[in-house]
């Protein structure tokens, strides 16, 4: 088991719904469905238990942890446990530990020595225990679902890192390997006896009835969707859930800073689909959170990202129905990007509800590369000159469907393509293995984004209005693409892309759950822009970082906010909140973590205050 983790983020446990225990019906006390509650009252039950004989024996630790007193004040660290030498100099297991499951190579390792252990709990009674440690010694607390934030934010200075990637997983596994896939390892299917399990003990579960997943946090999207698939056995009646676009990000950090999922723009943000989270807190309590229990954490877990004051063990999301997926591709020469970005801004709001709508400048490949494979692609193998690709993928329940949605697209598409594909079938698994080619393991990356004012001039020069914000102060009135052109036309490598994304119809809707309740997560526009600068060498790293510094200092005054999740604020703070969330995120955080101990945004209290005063520019 332990090889085996070394070699997967996590493994996917499936697990079918027994009549018995799955009723839905909601308690006359709480929104939440019942079997939830239940749930959560079994495994709080079971990890209070286990919290009382946790402790190995001195025997074992001593065995495990030669290098110090682990039980101090009578709290003690999990036994898997790597912990930093006595050494000033880190030992390769204790740094592959730190960062071999960070995405980005771009990596600052003089940070290494300086995080006291790596934890990857078992168990809820496991993250309760880390907590505990923390309070006894003084320690922060960092965490860590699956590895893909951009900036690292797991690895901190003079803390404990929680990595979550063996959470919930059983002692006893069948494991059926269908492959490794680059750097990261994924199964077809992972089986044990968890048809026999009930949802308190399942690491995946399903519930028919009220069509909601249970799962750990560090379960990616592409994991949760092949369970939901295969949940369907081909008959059908499969499900999804709308998670990050690249399949090997963890749904716990992308949820928490609100989750720009599949087809955004109509379904709106992925956090919109939590429905409850069991945490542990900074003081070692486990919380079931929704919005009868505890409803300021719950506004607090759907855009806080790593500011979150508590652990997520656990996570409960409304699924939809999985329809069939089509797209049209329409490839242009660079020259021709802005006439092509602003005939994509002005047909999006036409199009269908279950159309995702994107504008892409990238460097096209040359030869095809197998995405799986562990080799990366040379330069050589790209075009030189960058290729902007205008993207329609569509959602729907048939072919008729999806050319009635598409047809006026096409009709409509500026002349000049280079290549175009029309109407064509694809898949959630299609798309993944085109967004590893698109980012690729084992590269240095660095990125930012910007939601773009509203109050940029369309084509008709009629500004559109924004919604739950007001328009930059500075912003002229200039074309989205006269704003972004030098990104989208100057990328600095061939592995580099730059992408707008459509937002609206939901931009112009308030931010607010299905319920009608606020989420911290408060940012958002019409046109989302982002940057991925993308190399395999440490000394293009300057050249690289000061392309992405040149571009957004010449985009930042047309911008209204920023989306964490493609963010750095530790190179430049902008606003992640409206002003009013951002006070009350702050309030959240004093409520429930006064002594700053749970992970925050930076190695420092101080530095959360920075962050959370909401802007800032650059650092």
């Amino acid at each position: 088991m332990e090889s085996l983790a070394q070699n997967l983020d996590h493994l996917t446990i499936t697990s079918h719904p027994s009549s018995s225990s799955s009723s839905s019906s909601s308690s006359s006390s709480s929104s939440v469905p019942a079997w939830i509650l239940a749930c959560f009252a079994e495994r709080a039950a079971d990890a209070k238990a286990a919290a009382i004989n946790n402790h190995a024996s001195q025997e074992e630790k001593e065995e495990e942890h030669d290098q110090m007193d682990l039980d101090i004040d009578g709290a003690a660290l999990p036994r898997k446990t790597v912990l930093q030498s006595s050494s000033s100099t880190p030992s390769d297991h204790f740094t592959q530990a730190v960062w071999g499951r960070v995405f980005n190579h771009r990596r600052d390792y003089s940070l290494t020595p300086h995080v006291h252990a790596v934890v990857h709990p078992r168990t809820t009674a496991e993250v309760i225990a880390v907590v505990e440690y923390a309070k006894a010694t003084g320690k922060r607390v960092s965490v860590r679902s699956g590895g893909h934030s951009w900036a690292a934010w797991s690895v901190r200075g003079d803390a404990i890192l929680v990595d979550l990637c063996e959470l919930e997983l059983p002692d006893t596994l069948k494991i059926e390997w269908f492959g490794h896939h680059g750097k990261y390892g994924c199964t077809e299917r992972v089986m044990d006896d968890s048809a026999e399990r009930g949802p308190a003990e399942a690491c995946v579960w399903y519930d028919e009835e009220s069509q909601v997943v249970a799962c750990p946090p560090s379960m990616t999207g592409q994991e949760l969707n092949d369970f939901l698939v295969w949940m369907g056995g081909g008959s059908g009646k499969g499900r999804m859930f709308a998670g990050g676009h690249c399949p090997d990000v963890g749904l716990g950090g992308f949820l928490l800073q609100g989750g720009m999922g599949w087809n955004c723009k109509n379904w709106g943000w992925a956090c919109e689909s939590v429905i409850s989270m069991e945490v542990v807190t900074a003081d070692g309590q486990h919380l079931l959170i929704n919005k009868d229990s505890h409803p300021d954490l719950f506004w607090a877990a759907r855009g806080a990202g790593p500011g979150f004051p508590a652990i997520v063990t656990r996570l409960y999301l409304r699924t939809r129905p999985l329809l069939e997926m089509y797209q049209s591709l329409y490839f242009y020469p660079v020259s021709l990007f802005k006439k092509v970005l602003q005939w994509a801004i002005n047909i999006a709001p036409t199009c269908d509800p279950g159309m995702e709508v994107v504008c892409v400048s990238s460097h096209l490949r040359t030869s095809t590369k197998n995405p799986y494979d562990p080799n990366p692609a040379k330069d050589a193998d790209y075009d030189p000159e960058p290729t902007i690709l205008a993207s329609f993928t569509l959602f729907t329940t048939s072919r008729s469907a999806a050319l009635a949605a598409l047809q006026p697209i096409h009709d409509l598409h500026p002349p000049g393509t280079k290549h175009l594909v029309f109407c064509q079938s694809t898949s959630l698994t299609q798309e993944y293995k085109q967004q590893l080619l698109a980012s690729p393991w084992g590269h240095r990356y660095c990125c930012d984004n910007a939601y773009i004012s509203n109050d940029s001039s369309s084509s008709s020069g009629t500004p559109a209005s924004s919604s739950g914000f007001a328009a930059h102060e500075t912003a002229e009135s200039i074309s989205v693409p006269d704003v972004l052109e030098k990104a989208f036309t100057t990328l600095p490598t061939v592995k580099s892309s730059a992408l707008w994304f459509s937002m609206n119809p939901r931009s112009r809707r308030p931010l607010l759950d299905p319920q009608g309740e606020p989420m911290a997560l408060s940012m958002q526009s019409d046109h989302y822009f982002a940057v991925y600068t993308v190399w395999s060498d440490e000394k293009d790293d300057e050249r690289c970082t000061g392309w992405v510094r040149d571009i957004f200092k010449g985009v930042e005054k047309y911008a209204v906010g920023s989306y964490l999740g493609d963010a750095d604020f530790r190179v430049r703070r902008a606003r992640f909140w409206s002003d009013e969330c951002a006070r009350r995120l702050r309030e959240v955080r004093r409520k429930w973590d006064p002594e700053g101990r749970m992970g925050g945004f930076c190695d420092d209290r101080e530095g959360d205050e920075e962050v959370l005063r909401n802007g800032g520019g650059w650092v």
